[in-house]
């Protein structure tokens, strides 16, 4: 029976989540603190210093008993998860439990001496050994079930959700959810670049690598690991560009959301979404809500609220919802073709080798949905007619036929009040275009310092590309440089 395959993998969960809290330094640290508050309330004289020694202890004592609470419900969640999805019988049930007590049990016993917590690195990479088997599990458990996932966004919905009304008509949340910026464009196009520039302005909060694996619930995730004390370690990233990232950097996360409870498209293809419903839409306003000004902070009415801020690249797929949202700014990002399918490629093959040796690349990807290359790799589907079909990802001349097909796309989109981004002009004159882009969405920064950060652009070269595909493609590109849809053009 199916049922007691879990068995094995589940107990294993369990001992190692019971170990790693209940075995920690902040659970004994807890007691020890509630057990010396309540000690001091014994010694103490006088009724006002009883008075306040009694609130103190009694709320440490209620949020350390929630807490454990919490950690419980957890567990049991995790443990009937399995028997539940498969609408198991009372004796498959006990048996089923049975045997996750004693993996359980026997589990413990062999990892009891632990040292150190597991290392949540902010994303796998290949000869990164930091994911170990239960890193992995909780990855799985997080990302794949698509019932966790809407467990983990109701409870959030019920734990962090600002008191406030949202439009159902457009999910535009009338306080909380308002303002948001999205960046998004085709990949290596220079979204990231930008997301982590506007990351560091006050107004804006984005989801980071911390929130993994429950991004659906950043503020539960991150009240349990609080006391983890992981430091902000920081390495290159995956894709080998230079980029540093650590568990505070800004990431591309929110397609998560999307993938829970959009409508994907049934074509094996390539990789499309339906446009969101009125009621998607306003679940969206929500998550925005939690993820820049959860009520956990506390805001009050008066203090100034976080503007969401979101890097994409999916977005591309709905960009007629979020453009209806009047608040909001899509930040439509475009560079050289040449350049980006050149990448493109380059990205395409590394990942296809770090896949093939570690299949939990390819299943991370594929959580996030990360299909912009790789083994997995799909176009998206509003593309595919504008593509000649005759190439295949191995051929450079398939990135540049997907850059100019994504693009015509992009612009037979001119009546959507999205603003065009270019990369390039962004690498040739940081300063300038900075002041200009914080102009258009109200922002005040340090522009000379945001601008160390932006590289002088690279040498172009269009070898190795079909001439056909050399003229398409360089139309193409005119035509955004010259849209009045700009912020800014190259100089």
């Amino acid at each position: 029976m199916i049922i007691y395959f879990f068995s094995v993998p589940v107990g294993i969960l369990l001992s190692e989540i019971s170990i790693t809290f209940f075995g920690g330094q902040w659970f004994r640290a807890m007691l020890a603190e509630v057990g010396g508050k309540l000690h001091e309330f014994q010694r103490a004289t006088g009724d006002d210093v009883r008075q306040e020694l009694l609130l103190r202890t009694g709320k440490m004592t209620l949020q350390f008993s929630f807490t454990v609470l919490g950690v419980i419900l957890v567990l049991g969640g995790i443990a009937f998860l399995p028997p539940w999805m498969l609408d198991c019988d009372e004796v498959q049930q006990m048996s089923y439990v049975v045997a996750v007590s004693v993996v359980a049990t026997v589990w413990w016993l062999i990892r009891r001496p632990r040292s150190g917590t597991a290392d949540l690195s902010p994303m796998p990479q290949k000869y990164d050994h930091s994911y170990g088997v239960m890193d992995k599990w909780l990855h799985w458990l997080a990302l794949h079930p698509a019932t966790v996932r809407h467990l983990a966004f109701d409870l959030e919905r019920q734990f962090a959700l600002p008191i406030s009304g949202t439009d159902a008509n457009l999910g535009v949340g009338k306080d909380a959810a308002a303002g948001s910026v999205y960046v998004c464009g085709l990949a290596r196009s220079g979204t990231t670049m930008l997301l982590r520039i506007l990351d560091e302005i006050k107004d804006f909060r984005s989801l980071t690598y911390r929130d993994m694996p429950f991004v659906l619930a950043p503020n539960i995730w991150r009240k349990v690991t609080r006391h983890t004390k992981q430091q902000a370690l920081v390495k290159e990233r995956a894709h080998g560009d230079g980029i540093l990232v650590s568990v505070d950097s800004p990431e591309g996360l929110e397609e998560v959301f999307w993938r829970t409870f959009g409508t994907q498209m049934c074509n094996p293809d390539c990789f499309g979404f339906d446009e969101p419903t009125k009621d998607v839409l306003a679940t969206f306003a929500d998550y925005r809500a939690i993820v820049a000004n959860p009520r956990t902070e506390n805001t009050s009415e008066n203090s100034v609220l976080k503007r969401y801020l979101s890097k994409n690249n999916n977005n591309l797929l709905r960009l007629r919802s979020l453009c209806a949202d009047p608040t909001a700014t899509v930040l439509l990002v475009y560079r050289n073709p040449f350049a980006t399918a050149r990448s493109l490629h380059r990205q395409h093959q590394r990942f296809c080798i770090s896949q093939s040796s570690d299949p939990f690349t390819r299943a991370y990807m594929g959580w996030l949905s990360h299909y912009e290359f790789g083994l997995d790799h799909l176009p998206f589907c509003f593309a595919l007619s504008e593509m000649s079909g005759k190439y295949s990802p191995t051929d450079l001349n398939y990135w540049l036929d997907y850059w100019n097909a994504v693009y015509r796309y992009v612009l037979s989109l001119g009546d959507l009040g999205y603003c065009l981004v270019s990369h390039d002009a962004l690498r040739v004159n940081p300063s300038a275009a900075l002041t200009k882009l914080f102009e258009v969405l109200d922002v005040s920064a340090d522009v000379e310092v945001l601008a160390q950060q932006i590289a002088a652009p690279d040498a172009e070269t269009r070898d190795g590309f079909s001439p056909e595909l050399i003229n398409q493609a360089a139309a193409t590109y005119l035509e955004l440089l010259e849209s009045s849809k700009n912020i800014f053009l190259v100089n």
